[in-house]
């Protein structure tokens, strides 16, 4: 495992590389929170398995969380966690030497058709990822757009 640096949510502003996407989810807000932060598992979200939280509930900042995305191990920490409005957390070692630094939030906001939902993804990129670099955002906002269709298909059954 790939150790990154300990950094917390001020690295969304001062990231090298950063990119931010936005999705409507037709569901009230407090479920949207619910199914992305208050959930280790998200069935919804393409290619991740293998989801867990240390620890009891409530869950909150400084709790820890382990997935497996596309055959890639990552843990990670809760650094910021606001109740129906925000959730973020780092990486703190990944399988893939990706990033020297990463975060990523979730914030939350009620529209007219439920929530929008805003996902920012802050790197420190390594060489490794450099060559992935101009495809990286066209990948991510269709993976992106692809797991909240899949999260509205499945808070409306």
């Amino acid at each position: 495992m790939s150790k990154l640096r300990d950094v917390g949510i001020e690295f969304l502003d001062a990231a090298p590389v950063r990119w931010d996407f936005e999705a409507e989810v037709a569901a009230p807000r407090d479920a949207v929170f619910g199914a992305i932060a208050e959930r280790a598992d998200w069935p919804w979200f393409p290619g991740l398995t293998g989801e867990r939280y240390d620890g009891p509930q409530p869950y909150g900042v400084g709790t820890r969380r382990h997935i497996r995305m596309a055959g890639v191990a990552y843990h990670e920490t809760i650094v910021a966690w606001s109740a129906p409005s925000r959730w973020a957390f780092r990486v703190d070692e990944c399988s893939v030497p990706m990033g020297r630094a990463l975060v990523e939030e979730w914030s939350f906001t009620e529209s007219g058709a439920g929530t929008t939902v805003r996902w920012s993804f802050a790197l420190d990129p390594t060489p490794v990822f450099g060559a992935m670099k101009a495809l990286a955002p066209t990948v991510m906002r269709a993976l992106f757009q692809r797991a909240m269709r899949n999260l509205e298909r499945q808070l409306s059954s």
